[in-house]
């Protein structure tokens, strides 16, 4: 497999790199009745079986479902949600449930 090509637009990169104090983002693909989507969170490091890319000065650590799915993925964040998001050219929307 390929790295993925992901970029932090220069809002979130301030903002993450201000929450980051020398973790790594992580980036995890979720479902779910409400949908498919990606959580993110820091840890102190990534694991064994992550791939990691760096946009800059951030390492972003990634599982295996979200490194297949997010070439060309951009975090951005938005100031009036007070969070990020993942904009990604060939995302789709989905909901399962049983």
């Amino acid at each position: 497999m390929s790295t993925p090509s992901i970029s932090v637009d220069p809002d979130a990169a301030l903002h993450l790199t201000g929450e980051r104090e020398g973790r790594v983002l992580r980036i995890a693909f979720t479902t779910g009745c409400g949908g498919s989507g990606y959580r993110l969170s820091f840890e102190a490091e990534p694991r064994e079986d992550d791939v990691v890319v760096r946009d800059g000065e951030l390492p972003i650590a990634l599982d295996d479902m979200s490194a297949k799915n997010l070439d060309g993925a951009v975090i951005r964040y938005d100031a009036e949600e007070d969070g990020y998001t993942i904009d990604h050219p060939d995302a789709v929307a989905a909901v399962w449930c049983g």
